[in-house]
Order: C-alpha cells, then sequence, then structure tokens
C-alpha cells in the first residue's frame, strides 16, 4: 500500500485494517537511515521497516535459529539515544527543510482522517527523526502527541508501542519505557529495538547487572557498532578505561565498515571523545571531537565535547567558540552554564551574568530533561540550594543511578548534610567509575567531614587524572587541596 504526497490513505476501511493487524512483522528498527528516506522522500506508507517498530516490510514468520529462538533479520539497531542520558544523533538525513515537508504531508492525511494511524505513526517518526538532529525537546513533544493519536486509532500496533517506549526513553521516563520495551519484546523476540531499549532504560534507572544481561543478549542476536558502543558505555561506568577506550574504537570501525556516514557515523568519534575526556587524555577527546565534527559539523554534542576539552586545556577563546556553536544549533542547560562558566574566566561577568540566566529559563522549561543539570549548575555556583536538594532527592527516588545518587550527594552537601552526602555519594562511587567531577564531589564531602586524608586523595586524583574536568570546580579542588596541605 503506497500513497503519494496529498493523497488520503483511509485506515478506517475493514480490509485495510484488519490487512495491518494480520501482518507479522519481522525485522528490528533500522537506524532511522532508510525509514525517514522513504518516509521524507516517496512517502510510501508503513514501509519503515521492522519488527515492534515503525511500518513493516514483511508479513513471513520470523526466522529462528536450531534452538528455536528468534533472531534478527540483519537490520541495523539504533545507537544508543546520544551519550549518557542525553537526547542524541542518528541517521543520514540532515536536510529540516525536507523533514517539514514531510510533517505538512503526514499532517495532511490526519487532518483529513484523524484515525489514520499509518500517518500518525509515520509523522511521530519524522518528528523523532527532526528532534535527534536539532536536540529539540519540542519535536520529541510533538512526536509523543503523533503517536498517541496512532495508538489511539490502534493500540495493538507493534510500530505505535515501540516508537512509544523510544520517546519515553528520550525523555527520561525511563521506568516507563523500560515496562513498553519489555512488553514488545515479550511478544516478538525478533523485536531488536525494543530489547535494545530494555538495556538503554535499565542502564539509566542504575539497574547496571540486568543491562550487562541484556546487552549481552543482543551482542548474540546482532553484534555490530550500536551494540559495542554500549557495551563501551557500561565498561566506563564499571571503571574499565582501557576496556570501554577499545570498545569504543572497535564501535566506531564497526560504523565505518557498517557503511555509516554522516549523521550516523558522527555519534562514535563523539563516544571516543567523550571517554577520552573522562581519562583525561585531552589531545584525544579534542581529536575524537573533531572527527565527529568533520563527519557531521551540526553535531552539538559534538561541538560541547570539543569545547569542554578545550576549555580544560586552557583554550578559553577556542572554547567560547565551541560553545557559541553548540548553542546555536540547540540550547541546552548545560552548553549555556559551560560558556558562562569560560565568561567567568576570562573575567566577562556581564556575558556570564547573561548565559546563566538563560540556564534557569530553558530548564524551567523541560524540568525532566534538565532536572541534574540544574542541580549541579545551582550548588555549583551557590543559588537555589534547597531547590536544588528537592529535585535531586526527587530525581534520585525513580532513577538510582550513578550521576543521580552524585547529584543528591553534592545537593546534600550545600545544604549542610555532609554525613547524608557520603552516604550518598557511596552509592555513587560504588561501581568504581573513573570521573574526576565524582572524586571531586567525594573529596568535598570528607574534606567538610574533617577526613582530611581522604579528601586529600580524592582531591588529588581527580586532578591528576584530568586538571581541567571542570575549570572552575577544578580550581576550587585546587584551592581546598591548598587549605589541607596537599597538592
Amino acid at each position: 500500500m503506497n500513497a503519494t504526497p496529498g493523497t488520503k490513505v483511509s485506515t478506517t476501511d475493514p480490509a485495510v485494517r484488519q490487512r495491518h493487524r494480520s501482518a507479522r512483522p519481522v525485522r528490528p528498527l533500522l537506524v532511522l537511515t532508510t525509514a525517514v528516506a522513504i518516509a521524507v522522500g516517496s512517502f510510501g506508507i508503513r514501509q519503515l521497516g521492522l519488527s515492534g517498530g515503525i511500518g513493516r516490510t514483511s508479513s513471513s514468520p520470523p526466522q529462528t535459529t536450531s534452538a528455536g529462538q528468534a533472531r534478527g533479520s540483519g537490520a541495523p539497531i539504533a545507537p544508543p539515544d546520544g551519550a549518557f542520558g542525553q537526547p542524541g544523533t542518528a541517521g543520514a538525513i540532515t536536510d529540516t527543510t525536507a523533514l517539514t515537508k514531510a510533517i505538512k504531508v503526514w499532517s495532511a492525511n490526519l487532518t483529513r482522517d484523524p484515525a489514520d494511524f499509518v500517518s500518525a505513526e509515520n509523522l511521530a517518526l519524522v518528528y523523532y527523526t527532526r528532534g535527534r538532529l536539532t536536540g529539540s525537546a519540542d519535536d520529541y513533544a510533538l512526536a509523543q502527541a503523533a503517536v498517541d493519536q496512532a495508538l489511539n486509532a490502534y493500540p495493538d500496533d507493534p510500530g505505535g508501542r515501540t516508537m512509544k517506549a523510544l520517546l519515553q526513553y528520550t525523555l527520561h521516563d525511563f521506568a516507563a519505557a523500560l515496562a513498553g520495551a519489555q512488553s514488545i519484546y515479550a511478544a516478538d523476540p525478533t523485536a531488536l529495538q525494543a530489547l535494545a531499549t530494555v538495556g538503554d532504560s535499565q542502564l539509566e534507572l542504575g539497574r547496571y547487572d540486568a543491562a550487562s544481561a541484556t546487552f549481552a543478549e543482543l551482542a548474540k542476536l546482532q553484534p555490530g557498532a550500536a551494540v559495542t558502543a554500549r557495551l563501551a558505555r557500561l565498561a566506563a561506568l564499571r571503571g574499565d578505561e582501557q576496556g570501554a577506550a577499545t570498545l569504543a574504537g572497535q564501535a566506531a570501525a564497526e560504523a565505518k565498515a557498517e557503511g555509516s556516514e554522516g549523521t550516523s557515523f558522527a555519534f562514535y568519534p563523539y563516544l571516543e571523545g567523550y571517554l577520552a575526556f573522562q581519562a583525561g587524555r585531552l589531545d584525544d577527546a579534542v581529536t575524537a571531537d573533531r572527527a565527529a565534527l568533520a563527519a557531521w559539523p551540526g553535531s552539538h554534542l559534538a561541538h560541547e565535547g570539543l569545547a569542554r576539552a578545550l576549555a580544560a586545556q586552557g583554550r578559553l577563546d577556542a572554547a567560547a567558540q565551541e560553545y557559541q556553536a553548540a548553542i546555536a544549533i540547540v540550547p541546552q542547560p548545560e552548553y549555556l552554564a559551560g560558556l558562562g562558566d569560560v565568561y567567568a574566566l576570562q573575567g566577562k561577568a556581564g556575558l556570564a551574568a547573561e548565559q546563566y540566566a538563560t540556564v534557569r529559563a530553558i530548564a524551567g522549561l523541560q524540568a525532566r530533561l534538565y532536572n541534574r543539570q540544574l542541580v549541579l549548575f545551582d550548588v555549583n555556583h551557590g543559588q537555589n540550594l534547597a531547590e536544588a536538594l528537592t529535585l535531586a532527592e526527587n530525581e534520585v527516588a525513580v532513577r538510582q543511578d550513578i550521576y543521580g545518587w552524585d547529584a543528591d550527594a553534592w545537593a546534600l552537601l550545600a545544604n549542610g548534610r555532609a554525613t547524608d552526602a557520603d552516604v550518598a555519594m557511596g552509592k555513587a562511587l560504588a561501581l568504581g567509575t573513573h570521573d574526576s567531577l565524582l572524586d571531586y564531589h567525594a573529596g568535598m564531602i570528607a574534606a567538610a567531614l574533617g577526613d582530611t586524608t581522604r579528601a586529600r586523595s580524592l582531591l588529588q586524583r581527580a586532578l591528576d587524572r584530568n586538571p581541567g574536568f571542570d575549570p572552575l570546580q577544578a580550581a576550587r579542588a585546587r584551592a581546598t587541596l591548598a587549605t589541607l596541605g596537599g597538592g
């Protein structure tokens, strides 16, 4: 069944609806390259190619191995939706004009027939893709509205359910994403994108052993760059710096071998740069982030990663330019805070204040997405401390991962509760993650408790690993270390 722009496709016709209900999809979710190319270019209906994903290309039964277990069809799984919980990038589509044109067509179909769940799912997919390109939370909200409309018309459709789980993950409703994706995969063991969303959600919720098992299963069913990248992230969280770096490099090589380029490839060198920065290999981080930008100059993630590395090297003018480039694409609170800190280090107090004021304005519009950034920003800048603690405790109540406990500990310390902060920080350090920011927070908590020996050790370790892990906070670490007789 196909449609051209402006053509009405009726999904209220009983015969049409029965064909959709009886078709059994067998393909996992594409990285979005093929899917969106079809949705944007030919506007073919229900050709977006998946099992438990958006659209169908086959009605044959699932393939099985000799052991009778369902296996994937070979279509690639989407890479993690950004790095470490942030909205990310995927797909080779970079022309947002074409995406906007596609939005008009699918929207027109829905205006004529609000029950046209096919057009609603395609509309959700295009909004989702545009959001991944631009980092715009507004596009994700529009995608969510479209997929809800699709599911109202056809509640059992696996395409709509898979897209809904992806959107819930992207918008940080990780518990709902996990439950939805688990249900999809239980019903269809060839729905590998749903399995990937299960693992991603488990990771963000701090269920690391469960995520490890999920990713191991995913790697057996469909090895490749997207799975290797997930394993790299898990290795980093467990403190295996060398293993994480090796896996990230392997993921980039696999992505290239798989034919990834442009936006679909840029994520992988960005991941290498992120891990290099965490390990204090600043030259490697700069090189990797520049490689990501060479693949796709519009990557706000890579611009911000490069800005952080340059700032850590003391190259403040260049760092400011990269922060400005990232903000021009999407003004995320942490980018604005980073630029403000660079301005503060340059003595440009007025410009810094402008950036800081914008941080809170934007974070307030998308509280769920930016709670942690706002907690760290407020504590680092000595403002709204009681509110920061409330945000941190609300977050950790539903999402008990390493960086949730870290934000909680930092807010507790700022509110004079050093003993409670030490307990929370112990949970943040439980996996042995190598991160100068974590060591710095733990060191400052130890100093507040009067544990001078432990404080000196942690602060020195943070600075030894990455002397510029955060330009303003690293300076505070040095000053505190000096008062403790270290450094």
